[in-house]
C-alpha cells in the first residue's frame, strides 16, 4: 500500500512518459495509461488532500451557520424536514473529514468524497425543496462544487455532479406545480453540467501536460546534473594533475584533485605558476598554430614557491565563454618527495613541529627587510622555560619533551596565524611579531605566560607544570641584522629571571613584579 504523500519518481513505472503511453482521454483528459494516471494521482495526493479537508471543513462550517437560517421555517411544515437534513449534511462533511485522517491511498480517500458527495447531495436535494432564494443558488452552485472542488476522477465527477443535478431538479421541483418551469429548470442544469464536463475535461488535461512537462524538465535536469557530476568525478579524480586556464589572461579557471595536490595551493593562492614567463608564450604559440602541445618540459612554481619540473600536454577549447586551455602535467621531479622531506628535516624542530633556529632567523632577515620598507614594527620575544632541568630530572626526559610539545601548541594558539614562533635551543624559544608595537608584544606575552602557567600536563609519572620568563625587544631598523635584536631581547629575559622567574620583561623597564601562583 502506497502512502499518498510519497514522491511520484518512486512511484513511475518507467522513464517514458512521452508518445502513446502520454495519451489523453476524450473528454475526460485522462491518461489512457493507467500506471501512468495512479502516478499521476499520487503525485497530487497530497494538494489533493488538503483541498479535500478545505472543502469538508467549509461545508461543514457553513451549513451549520446555515441552520440559523433554517430556523425562519419555524412553524411551517418545511420546518421538520429542513432541520434534520442539515444536520444531516453538517455530520456527512464531518464523517467524511475523519475518514480522509484514517485511510491513507488515494484510491480510498476518493472513496471517502464519493461517499460525501452522494450523502451530501441527498441533503442538499431535501433543503432546497424550500424554494427560496438560497435554494435557488444552492440549486446551481452545488453541482459546480462538484465537478470543479471535489478531488475525483472524471467519471466520478460526471456521476456526482450528474446526480447531484438530479436530486436539485428532484428536491427543488417537488412542490412545482409548473411543467413549464421544472422542465426550463431541468434544461438550464443539462446546459450547466454539459459545460462543466467541458471545463473539467480542459481543466485536466491542461494538469496532465503541465505535470508531463514537469517531469520532463526534472528529469532533463537530474541527467545534465548527473552528466556534469560524471564529468566532474572524473576530472577530479583523475591522477593526472589537470588545470583549466583562460587563454587570453592565463587566469585558472580549474584545477582537480591531484594538480591541487601536486601545486599545494587553491586557486586563489596559485597565481602564474610559470617561472620563466617565456614558457607559456611557447606554449600558446603552439596551441594557436596546431591546437595542442605534447610533453613539453617546462620549469612551474607551486604555492609556496616551490618550483618543479614537469612534462606538459596541453588542448585549446572553444567554448561559448571564451577560448580555454586544459592542461595535465606531469611530474618528472624523482627528487621531488626527499628534497620536501630534508627541507623539512633542515628547517623544523622534529620534536615540537615549530619552525627551527635557522627558519627563525631566515625569517627575521625577511621580515626585518619588509618592516624596513613598509615601516610597520617589528616586535621580538625571547622565552625560557623556568627549571626545567627539574621537570627533565622528575619526570624523565619523555616528560620534559611532552612539556616542550604542549608548549609549543599553547605558542601557536597565542601566537596567532601570521607570526614566527620557533624553537632556537633546549627550552629556549622565541616570536617573531610582525605590525606588533612594544604594548601589544607585551599584552600577547603576558597572555602566553598566564595560559602556560595554569596549564597542567598529564603524563604516567604525575602532573606536569610550568612556567616563562619572558624577554621583549623591539627590532630596530638600524640593526643590520636580527642579532643586536636577539641581544636586547636576551637582557630582558634574564632581566625576569633574576626578578624570580614566571614573568616577563621588556628592554629598558624593570621586570613585572611576580604574579601570584595559581
Amino acid at each position: 500500500m502506497v502512502d499518498g504523500n510519497q514522491e511520484d519518481g518512486a512511484l513511475a513505472p518507467d522513464r517514458h512518459t512521452t508518445g502513446s503511453r502520454a495519451a489523453l482521454r476524450r473528454p475526460g483528459g485522462e491518461f489512457r495509461d493507467r500506471a501512468l494516471e495512479t502516478v499521476f494521482r499520487h503525485a497530487q495526493a497530497t494538494e489533493n488532500l488538503r483541498h479535500a479537508r478545505i472543502l469538508l471543513v467549509a461545508s461543514a462550517i457553513l451549513n451549520t451557520l446555515f441552520l440559523t437560517s433554517d430556523w425562519r421555517f419555524f412553524g411551517t411544515p418545511h420546518f421538520a424536514v429542513a432541520i434534520p437534513a442539515r444536520l444531516f449534511v453538517v455530520a456527512a462533511a464531518i464523517v467524511a473529514l475523519i475518514a480522509l485522517y484514517r485511510y491513507r491511498t488515494p484510491a480510498h480517500r476518493e472513496r471517502v468524497m464519493i461517499g460525501w458527495m452522494l450523502a451530501n447531495g441527498l441533503g442538499v436535494g431535501v433543503l432546497v425543496s424550500s424554494h427560496s432564494d438560497i435554494a435557488m443558488f444552492v440549486l446551481s452552485m452545488l453541482p459546480i462544487v462538484y465537478y470543479l472542488a471535489v478531488p475525483v476522477s472524471f467519471g466520478w465527477r460526471i456521476l456526482g455532479g450528474a446526480g447531484c443535478s438530479l436530486a436539485m431538479v428532484a428536491g427543488y421541483g417537488s412542490g412545482v406545480r409548473s411543467e413549464t418551469i421544472s422542465l426550463g429548470l431541468a434544461l438550464a442544469m443539462l446546459i450547466l453540467n454539459v459545460a462543466l464536463v467541458l471545463v473539467v475535461g480542459r481543466s485536466n488535461r491542461l494538469e496532465r501536460l503541465e505535470w508531463l512537462a514537469t517531469r520532463a524538465e526534472r528529469r532533463t535536469s537530474a541527467e545534465l546534473a548527473a552528466s556534469r557530476e560524471r564529468v566532474e568525478k572524473m576530472f577530479a579524480a583523475s591522477p593526472v594533475p589537470m588545470i583549466v586556464t583562460a587563454r587570453d589572461n592565463g587566469e585558472i579557471l580549474r584545477i582537480n584533485d591531484a594538480a591541487r595536490s601536486f601545486i599545494g595551493s587553491d586557486i586563489a593562492d596559485i597565481g602564474d605558476i610559470y617561472i620563466d614567463g617565456a614558457d607559456r608564450r611557447h606554449i600558446l604559440e603552439q596551441l594557436d598554430a596546431v591546437g595542442l602541445v605534447r610533453d613539453y618540459e617546462i620549469r612551474v612554481r607551486s604555492g609556496d614557491g616551490t618550483a618543479r619540473t614537469v612534462l606538459v600536454n596541453a588542448t585549446m577549447l572553444e567554448l561559448s565563454s571564451g577560448r580555454h586551455i586544459i592542461s595535465g602535467i606531469i611530474d618528472i621531479s624523482d627528487r621531488k618527495a626527499v628534497e620536501r622531506d630534508l627541507e623539512w628535516l633542515a628547517t623544523t624542530d622534529t620534536l615540537t613541529g615549530l619552525p627551527n633556529r635557522l627558519s627563525f632567523f631566515a625569517a627575521g632577515r625577511a621580515e626585518m627587510l619588509r618592516a624596513r620598507r613598509t615601516g610597520a614594527p617589528l616586535a621580538l620575544l625571547m622565552i625560557d622555560l623556568d627549571e626545567f632541568k627539574q621537570v627533565n630530572d622528575s619526570f624523565g626526559h619523555q616528560g620534559g619533551d611532552e612539556a616542550l610539545r604542549s608548549f609549543a601548541s599553547i605558542c601557536r594558539s597565542v601566537a596567532g596565524q601570521g607570526q614566527m614562533a620557533a624553537r632556537l635551543g633546549g627550552e629556549e624559544f622565541g616570536i617573531l611579531l610582525r605590525n606588533t608595537d612594544i604594548d601589544t608584544a607585551a599584552d600577547l606575552a603576558e597572555r602566553l605566560r598566564s595560559a602556560v602557567q595554569h596549564h597542567s600536563i598529564e603524563t604516567r609519572r604525575g602532573t606536569i607544570r610550568i612556567t616563562l620568563s619572558i624577554g621583549i625587544a623591539m627590532v630596530d631598523q638600524q640593526d643590520a641584522d636580527l642579532d643586536p635584536a636577539l641581544a636586547r631581547a636576551d637582557a630582558a629575559l634574564y632581566a625576569a629571571k633574576d626578578g624570580g622567574r614566571n614573568r616577563v620583561s621588556i628592554t629598558g623597564r624593570v621586570a613585572a613584579p611576580a604574579p601570584q601562583s595559581c
